[in-house]
């Protein structure tokens, strides 16, 4: 009986020395992020001892696209220090010296610790202290989810999940793939073959020097495009919509935001009308996805009106035909009305990136 209470001990312990540090080990767990409604495709959340650190960029509304009421300053000169500030208070980092007091003077029991370059900060403590709601979110098939949301979120931690699906496990699987590189395949022996011309590249250089801003005029159909426009972590798209089919589109709306896309309105008729009718989509908007856009796409005579009431208009100057060849033809910016079918758009998207196009984010920041 002891025989083979040893032996079942012995067993266990080897199941334990080789299962157990796999699951308990640093890299096991993928982190993503998203801020209020929109899934965040920067820097990755870490978890350093236990704790969940976040990149001081998530503050920051120009990199997510979200006001989440907290602002930053950074003053490297003085040993990089990070300043997180609202109108509630403000916590002050000093990276290399690894503290944090608030505005009061007091010191702070968390500090903020540098990685890829940047400082991060403590996510379930900054929000705590700034009021803001951090929500952990383990899931079985991407990782977990790091959330940061304010009063101005529409979506509970469930169905934001259930939106941003496609997003996240793109996101997760492209994490797990640069983690585990397939491995190169030895150069096999070979006679020596004459050197063959290189034969011209089709874009010489790459196309990195050409900013392309992708719009998509998702109110003409029902299908819904942010998985397909979600290709890629890095792409993203203005999604269109009239005020008259937010309505019909409010579940597309709401997807989109959550997958980082940005939302804009598409108006006609005389000023007048067409003031009217973003007034009417901005108030469905905040009903819909609890968001407001600035972002609009007018008739060419009603451009300069609408842009001097801080309007920003999307006007493409690549459209119909063959994309990329318009595309090609642009030196600096190219401004896209992308294509709305599963078959185009898998196609152009293709082309797109393998030509190297600089893919920007169209925040209204971007397009101003």
């Amino acid at each position: 009986m002891k025989k083979r209470l040893a032996a079942l001990f012995c067993a266990l312990a080897i199941f334990c020395a080789l299962v157990l540090p796999a699951w308990g080990s640093s890299g096991s767990t993928v982190y993503l992020l998203a801020v209020n409604d929109k899934f965040y495709d920067g820097y990755r959340p870490v978890a350093i001892n236990g704790v969940i650190y976040i990149p001081y960029t998530v503050f920051d509304r120009n990199a997510t696209g979200v006001d989440l009421g907290v602002y930053y300053g950074i003053t490297p000169e003085q040993g990089n220090i990070l300043s997180l500030y609202a109108l509630s208070g403000m916590l002050t980092f000093r990276v290399s010296m690894g503290t944090c007091e608030d505005n009061l003077g007091n010191q702070m029991n968390f500090h903020a610790v540098p990685r890829n370059g940047i400082p991060y900060v403590p996510a379930a403590a900054v929000c705590d202290f700034f009021g803001l709601q951090y929500s952990f979110l383990p899931t079985t098939d991407r990782g977990t989810l790091i959330r940061i949301t304010n009063a101005s979120a529409s979506m509970e931690d469930g169905f934001f999940l259930s939106s941003a699906k496609g997003a996240m496990l793109h996101r997760y699987n492209q994490v797990i793939q640069s983690q585990n590189p397939q491995p190169t395949a030895p150069a096999a022996t070979a006679t020596p073959s004459p050197t063959a011309t290189p034969t011209p590249s089709a874009s010489p250089g790459g196309k990195g020097n050409v900013r392309v801003f992708l719009g998509v005029e998702a109110y003409q159909t029902d299908q819904d495009l942010t998985d397909f426009y979600s290709y890629s972590s890095n792409i993203h798209a203005l999604f269109l919509f009239t005020p008259d089919s937010l309505p019909s589109h409010a579940s597309a709306v709401r997807r989109a935001v959550a997958a980082g896309h940005s939302i804009g309105l598409v108006v006609e008729g005389s000023l007048e009308d067409a003031q009217a009718q973003l007034e009417q989509g901005n108030e469905l908007l905040s009903h819909i996805a609890r968001i407001n856009t600035h972002i609009v796409s007018a008739p060419l005579e009603l451009v300069g009106s609408l842009e001097s009431g801080g309007w920003i208009c999307w006007q493409p100057n690549v459209m119909g035909g063959d994309l990329i060849a318009g595309l090609d033809s642009k030196r600096s910016v190219g401004y896209v009305n992308a294509p709305t079918s599963s078959v185009a758009i898998s196609r152009f998207l293709s082309q797109v990136t393998a030509a190297g196009y600089d893919l920007r984010r169209p925040l209204e920041t971007e397009l101003r």
